[in-house]
This record gives structure tokens, C-alpha cells and sequence, in this order.
């Protein structure tokens, strides 16, 4: 494995750089979510209650039936009872375009900046990884740590 090969594997694998990973991803999947609802326009709103509802009783005719069929038919038998369910209601709720517009171009600022920050703190981790001798750079690369 070349020296820049080598550094790039160290700083790929450093704990800080797995961070600064999940942060862009993070961003990423912000900025889409913030895309597809200004393309949408508005927003779903979930209203939920809990509602009893009845369920009749069941019977079965178990007349002429013996032995085990008969224990199998008469446990098909249920009494009437209520049970609770979770209804729900989504009701569209526009949004503020401004407003949203807003939180995206912030949103896509702080991606720039991260990926600035991701760009100049791998450089400054290759430079040094790559002056390390093989088995300093596994080392290094087996703990997680920057060179």
C-alpha cells in the first residue's frame, strides 16, 4: 500500500472523521426533507384518539359433535366485547414559502461549511499520516486516532 493510500485509510477511519461524516449525512437528509416539503407546499398533521369499538359475540354450532372437535368448536365460541383502536385524521397544512425557503438556504450554508471544515481536517490528517512509518499508521488506523 502507497503512503497516500495508507493516510487516506488512517483519516478515514479516525472517530473524528466518522463524525464529520454523520454530520454531512445528517445535512443532507435535512436539506432533502426541506426540498420535497417545499415542493409539496404544505405539511401533514397527524390527529390521533383512541376509540372503543364493539365486536359482537360468535357462536358456533357445536350440535352432533364429540371429542375433540367438540373442545375445538366450543373455543370458537367469544363473548361480545370492546376493543380500542387508534384512529387517525392527517389534515394539510400549508406552509410559509418564505419562510422554509429560509431554513433550506441556511440549511445548505451549514452543509457548505461542514464540507469545508471535513476538507481542510482531512488534509491536515493526510499530511501527517502520510510521514508515518507502516505499522505507526495501523496502529493508529486499529485505535481509531488521528496521526
Amino acid at each position: 500500500m502507497s503512503p497516500d493510500e495508507r493516510a487516506d485509510k488512517v483519516c478515514g477511519a479516525t472517530s473524528a472523521s466518522r463524525q464529520r461524516r454523520s454530520a454531512l449525512m445528517n445535512l443532507n437528509n435535512e436539506i432533502s426533507a426541506k426540498e420535497e416539503l417545499l415542493a409539496t407546499g404544505y405539511r401533514l398533521y397527524e390527529y390521533c384518539q383512541v376509540v372503543p369499538i364493539s365486536v359482537p359475540a360468535t357462536a358456533a354450532n357445536c350440535s352432533g359433535v364429540t371429542g375433540t372437535e367438540l373442545e375445538t368448536c366450543q373455543r370458537s365460541n367469544t363473548p361480545a366485547r370492546t376493543e380500542y383502536r387508534r384512529v387517525c385524521r392527517e389534515t394539510p397544512v400549508p406552509i410559509d414559502y418564505n419562510y422554509e425557503s429560509s431554513i433550506l438556504r441556511n440549511l445548505r450554508m451549514a452543509r457548505e461549511d461542514q464540507l469545508e471544515i471535513d476538507e481542510q481536517q482531512t488534509y491536515v490528517c493526510v499530511a501527517k499520516a502520510r510521514s508515518l512509518p507502516a505499522t505507526d499508521a495501523y496502529s493508529r488506523y486499529k485505535i481509531n486516532a488521528e496521526p
